[in-house]
């Protein structure tokens, strides 16, 4: 990569953060159990922000010396005394903080190095074209065009293009419990293990970038593939991985550590890129708490260099961010102060103007300020000013630091790992969280979620307690939605496709904000992740339905719902609503009766005894102008002929009474329909006083065999007769009346008009036994709403 594909900030969408401490064999995640990692936001995420923007920390002062010439050893050592340093926070190289960088890659080396490179390009042409484009493969998996046709997600099949290999024979083995098993961490380390000790670079990369698309948090393996594309003396391909783990963990100290460390070897000559990159890596990750390490890696640079106002310079920044060791920190701000002339710290224009005050104070003339040499006594007046102005941010800081302290100690995993997190700390994380957004400073407020996102990446509470964060901040600060917009959106794409991708909430969450942004063809493929994920899901199809009839595409609408229906079972409760949703949309949005007619007809093939089918049918019928009253009573027998319960089928003996009273045409027709229902009610009323005399019965042997006192218990049997005397007396006697029918759901007006008193004089005692329509009307209530 040449020094001008280096840009300030990190890359463009950070899709992911994290950090990730991989347990032992023992434990069951395979790998080095030194490995630690951290992870965070890119600068865009942190809204843009300069240099004074702010900052991070972290207890270990290591410095870390690499060249290609001690390669091996130094990456041994690193690894294994990693964990070390996370723990006891210092180490004895970070003692010698003027240590200068020694580059010991000879020119010797570097010639036999490119030689090899031009070899090794030459004997894999071919794998290289193939690993090339795997390279170029692991970044953004989804662009923000309306374009985009897929999104990828972890949940994915693992196709890996590179089985069999001849330097790689045990290839195939290795892939097999991966391919099998996608989430068994152990199978991934230990064919990351086998690939990185072999000479296949095709076959390595497409296993790094397989693992790391997955698992995108995990520091350690992005420093070990960039280790290796350094081993092959490939410097553009080993840049390449640096960006991409910078873009996916921009919170991660140790791969700052590392990927500076490389810049200081490998870009020593333009020091303007150095030191571009370190401040890439302080707006970036300086606001992380043990960002220590950083910030001292930065200021030793810079003293190897002699550049002491620039140093000054970071220490300014540095005082005014809550880090782990910021005491650490002003002691040694202190020390630089009283060491150096304040003439090579402040700039001009603040040197002149402590010593204007100076001279004003001690009543010296200040027409030649420039002119006069400073005493002893007035270098030292200058220093004590210089300390006071920083004063103000050192205490305010550490009052900062002082009211977070116990929410920092109270993390103990700030890392991610596929092991549960304990409860103790998931509660210490939300409190810490809904205390920072009480303190109202958003990038702070955004920096420790994307720290809790790192050790909590499993847990969707708190990508849902993120998410809904940035969407109050989207609905009331309307200057700021297209930064906001872009991180509610990077938030949901690494929730959604990589860390909790099993989590339906978040998809429905994002869908939704997408079509709220005006991004329908987005909301539309979030749906198909959905359905990809979770194809059993039964608010997708109603979702993917009313999306598209949003946007006006009737014909895909009926697509879905044909499609839907079409793959419903009958057990699972969805085949009648859909069908019901289905011939609603076809009737008053299409108007397209015959339509409507269709979807309620396969669904009565499928679910004959299903009343609301047949409710529907018949108001479909009902709708048509001009009325058809054959079709509408031809729809109401198919009810009374079907294998429907009696009391279902005695309401629509009712219904066709009512509705041939109100539309017929034939007075043989009408005293039809009555006595047919006449005898659908008689029966309901025997069935019921049969069971109510059954009931009784029971009733009466519980009685006897109770051990009560006698005379208690007659009394309680003459009490139960009459109650169910009255009961069945008072349930199934009286007239029908017709004034109690309120005509079907939907049909507005059509109830408040067609009331039937003299129905009253028909006199049909089972009228009232069979309850007519009651206060259903002519629909029961149907449980599922119109269409959205």
């Amino acid at each position: 990569m040449e020094d001008n594909d280096y840009s300030f900030g990190a890359m463009e969408d950070s899709s992911s953060r994290v950090s990730y401490d991989q347990g032992s064999e023992e434990n069951g995640q395979g790998g080095d159990s030194s490995i630690v990692m951290e992870g965070g936001f890119s600068e865009s995420q942190l809204g843009g922000g300069d240099s004074n923007s702010g900052l991070g920390v972290i207890a270990a002062k290591a410095d870390f010396e690499w060249s290609a010439a001690r390669e091996t050893t130094e990456v041994k050592k690193e690894l294994n005394g990693n964990q070390d340093r996370e723990d006891s926070g210092e180490d004895e190289e970070s003692k010698n903080r003027k240590r200068p960088f020694i580059d010991e890659l000879g020119e010797e080396d570097s010639e036999s190095l490119t030689e090899k490179r031009v070899k090794t390009e030459v004997k894999d042409e071919t794998s290289m074209s193939n690993s090339e484009s795997a390279i170029e493969g692991i970044r953004e998996d989804v662009s923000d065009t309306e374009a985009t046709e897929a999104l990828w997600t972890a949940f994915d099949v693992i196709k890996p293009r590179i089985m069999k290999s001849e330097q790689l024979p045990d290839l195939e083995k290795f892939w097999r419990p991966v391919i099998e098993s996608p989430k068994d961490f152990q199978a991934w380390t230990s064919l990351l293990q086998y690939v990185d000790h072999e000479n296949d670079v095709a076959a390595a990369r497409e296993a790094y970038d397989s693992f790391l698309r997955r698992y995108p948090y995990c520091y350690g393996y992005w420093k070990k593939w960039a280790d290796y594309e350094k081993k092959k003396a490939m410097k553009k391909d080993c840049e390449k991985v640096f960006e991409r783990g910078l873009a996916a963990i921009p919170l991660s100290v140790d791969l700052w550590l590392h990927y500076l460390n490389y810049c200081r070897v490998h870009h020593a000559a333009n020091e303007t890129f150095v030191r571009e990159q370190f401040e890439r890596a302080m707006t970036v990750c300086g606001l992380e708490f043990r960002s220590d390490r950083l910030w001292e890696l930065y200021i030793n640079w810079e003293v190897e260099r002699d550049d002491l106002r620039r140093v000054f310079q970071i220490y300014d920044k540095l005082l005014a961010v809550p880090t782990q060791f910021h005491t650490t920190h002003w002691d040694n701000f202190q020390d630089l102060v009283n060491q150096n002339d304040p003439k090579e710290l402040l700039t001009l224009e603040e040197y002149e103007e402590l010593k204007l005050e100076i001279f004003t104070e001690r009543k010296i003339s200040t027409e030649a300020v420039a002119d006069i040499k400073l005493t002893e006594e007035e270098i030292q007046a200058i220093r004590k000013k210089t300390k006071e102005r920083r004063q103000v941010f050192h205490s305010k800081t550490e009052k900062d630091i002082t009211d977070r302290w116990a929410f920092e100690e109270g993390i103990k995993r700030p890392y991610f790992h596929v092991k549960p997190l304990e409860r103790g700390q998931l509660k210490n994380w939300k409190a810490y969280l809904e205390f920072e957004i009480e303190q109202g400073d958003q990038l702070r407020i955004d920096t420790l979620f994307e720290r809790c996102l790192i050790a909590c990446a499993l847990y969707d509470e708190y990508w849902l307690m993120y998410a809904q964060h940035l969407e109050s901040r989207w609905n009331d600060e309307l200057d700021n939605r297209p930064l906001i917009e872009k991180q509610l959106r990077s938030v949901y794409r690494r929730a959604c496709t990589v860390h909790v991708y099993d989590k339906t909430t978040l998809y429905l969450m994002w869908s939704n904000f997408e079509e709220k942004t005006g991004h329908l063809h987005r909301a539309g493929l979030i749906l198909d992740l959905l359905e990809k994920v979770a194809p059993k899901f039964d608010s997708l199809a109603v979702r993917r339905v009313n999306l598209a009839r949003r946007q006006g595409d009737h014909e895909r609408v009926i697509a879905y719902y044909r499609k839907y229906i079409e793959t419903a079972k009958k057990d699972n409760g969805t085949l009648a609503p859909l069908s019901l949703r289905a011939s609603r949309f076809a009737a008053k949005v299409m108007d397209d009766e015959e339509l409507a007619e269709e979807f309620v007809e396969k669904a009565l093939e499928k679910e004959p005894r299903n009343a609301r089918l047949y409710i529907q049918l018949f108001d479909v019928r009902f709708q048509k102008k001009p009325l058809d009253v054959e079709a509408c009573v031809q729809a109401l027998n198919r009810a009374l002929k079907s294998k429907l319960d009696l009391e279902q089928r005695c309401r629509f003996a009712h219904r066709k009474v009512e509705f041939l009273e109100d539309f017929g045409m034939n007075v043989d027709e009408i005293s039809a329909a009555q006595d047919e229902y006449q005898k659908l009610a008689l029966k309901l009323q025997n069935d019921r006083q049969a069971k109510a005399a059954a009931q009784m019965a029971q009733q009466q042997a519980s009685a006897t065999n109770a051990p009560t006192d006698a005379s208690a218990g007659d009394d309680a049997t003459k009490t139960s007769k009459t109650e169910t005397s009255a009961t069945a007396t008072t349930t199934y006697t009286g007239a029908y009346d017709g004034a109690n029918y309120q005509g079907f759901q939907g049909q507005a007006g059509y109830q408040g008009q067609y009331q039937y008193p003299g129905w009253g004089g028909y006199q049909y005692p089972a009228a009232a036994a069979a309850g007519g329509w009651g206060q259903q009307g002519y629909y029961p209530q149907q449980g599922y709403g119109q269409p959205q």
